[in-house]
């Protein structure tokens, strides 16, 4: 075994708390801890992406970037990092170059050093964009490989699209197994592969939901993975990942550890102290979900759709739903299930449960995923679901805003309000254009521009598959 010190991410800022309490943790509950965590050692600090950007201005009355600019400030050894959905870049429709280039420009001043770029549907064209811009700013674009299974997803296809990951500029490569699947020996083979091939860094994030976790991080250790994500122990484990301590621990022998455990356990007592003020918002999970290996179904997509069948009193029709989402999936070429495309593949799965009826009725985002508007779908589209498509292709199609378009929207609603023009700072735009209605709802509020006013979380429900 590699006697090195693990490279390691610590995701509770992000995912460990985007996993576990629907990202709903408040800024002001992160504060006491922040210069505890700048002093651990770790490689990065993921504090941001779509979720934390997204619950930030629609349930937590907080701005975004007014949160990172505090981590900015507080982290001073410390590399922070975030996840970038590509094109949709943190929301959930593609953007113009311009947008995709203004929003990187001002994540990297504001304090992000390493972009985690993905596309759901591992279209290289989705990330390439993303990636010349975050080079352009001189930071570390992170490319990555959404992990799945299926006969088209094969050692062969991760290798050659790590490849040309590599081969568009990306500065490292992160394999991101959203949902548990990756297995600790084809882990190591994959790893060994990619190490053999790329001279670019590897990371690896994995969840824990199949119990899978923790032997695949060690079993990617041995074969030189450069970086592993992991969340301290009160925020781990479930739905989310290893406990950094307990990864710690694997490695080390306790007279060997580089690592200050008495730190470690003073941060982990603090989110243990705060994590009951969220307790509605964990989820019913208690143990390993065999259905994620079976079904592929990530736990928060099926939380979200549990929960939607309750509201219609057709909780009966639970394992229909699970039964029809791999059906589905097949049918649109064994799509990754991961924004947007899990949610896409969901909606779509209740609507056929609840019809009765295979695609008697189609969505327009799913009828733009089978017609590649999310980009290149991986396998073979099912030849009957393409007739249907063919009939229902939507008539109006919504063209992509430049900078300058938006800029005028957005001053237009400022001086229709009587409150000050916020289009003229490129943060405030980006909020607008990004998450239009929250963001007027949140300019429009008395409480817009401190955490310190935070009102408290409002009436929503919202788990998201990351």
């Amino acid at each position: 075994m590699s006697s090195k010190k693990p490279n390691i991410t610590e995701v509770v800022l992000r995912d460990g708390q985007q996993s576990l309490i629907a990202t709903r943790m408040k800024t002001e509950d992160m504060l006491p801890v922040l210069s505890k965590l700048d002093k651990v050692g770790y490689s990065s600090l993921e504090v941001w992406g779509g979720a934390t950007y997204d619950c930030c201005l629609r349930f937590l009355n907080e701005n975004p970037w007014d949160r990172l600019k505090i981590f900015k400030k507080k982290f001073k050894k410390t590399q922070l990092q975030m996840l970038l959905r590509g094109k949709n870049l943190v929301g959930y429709k593609e953007y113009d170059n311009s947008v995709i280039e203004l929003f990187i420009k001002n994540a990297a001043k504001e304090g992000i050093n390493i972009f985690r770029i993905f596309d759901a549907l591992n279209d290289i064209n989705n990330i390439k964009s993303s990636i010349e811009f975050v080079n352009n700013e001189k930071e570390n674009s992170q490319g990555t490989i959404c992990y799945t299974t299926s006969p088209v997803h094969n050692q062969k296809y991760w290798i050659k699209l790590a490849k040309d990951i590599e081969d568009i500029g990306a500065k490292s490569l992160a394999i991101k197994d959203m949902a548990g699947l990756l297995r600790p020996n084809v882990g190591y083979e994959l790893i060994k592969k990619l190490k053999k091939n790329l001279k670019i860094p590897i990371h690896l994030h994995t969840h824990s939901t199949t119990g899978l976790a923790d032997a695949t991080n060690l079993k990617a250790y041995e074969a030189g993975v450069d970086n592993i994500d992991t969340s301290i122990s009160s925020f781990s484990n479930l739905y989310a990942h290893t406990a950094t301590e307990s990864f710690i621990s694997m490695i080390y022998k306790d007279e060997e550890n580089p690592y200050d455990m008495n730190l470690l356990t003073n941060i982990a007592e603090h989110f243990q102290s705060i994590r009951p003020k969220y307790v509605q918002y964990e989820g019913s999970m208690r143990g390993v979900d065999i259905n994620m290996l079976l079904y592929q179904v990530p736990g928060g997509m099926l939380s979200i759709l549990e929960k939607q069948l309750v509201d219609l009193n057709k909780q009966h029709r639970l394992k229909d739903l699970i039964d029809e989402i791999p059906r589905i999936r097949e049918d649109v070429g064994f799509v990754p299930l991961v924004t947007p495309s899990s949610q896409i593949v969901g909606a779509q799965a209740l609507m056929n449960v609840l019809d009765g009826e295979r695609y008697k009725t189609l969505n327009k985002e799913f009828i733009d995923l089978v017609n590649g508007k999310y980009g290149k779908i991986p396998g073979k589209l099912n030849s009957k679901l393409l007739k249907k498509i063919d009939k229902n292709v939507p008539d109006n199609e919504s063209e992509t805003m430049t900078i300058s378009e938006y800029r005028k929207d957005f001053s237009s609603f400022c001086k229709s309000n009587n409150i000050k023009d916020f289009s003229k700072k490129d943060t405030d735009l980006l909020n607008y254009i990004l998450f239009n209605k929250e963001s007027k709802d949140f300019y429009l509020s008395t409480n817009k521009n401190t955490y310190n006013d935070i009102v408290g979380l409002q009436e929503g429900f919202g788990l998201y598959i990351e």
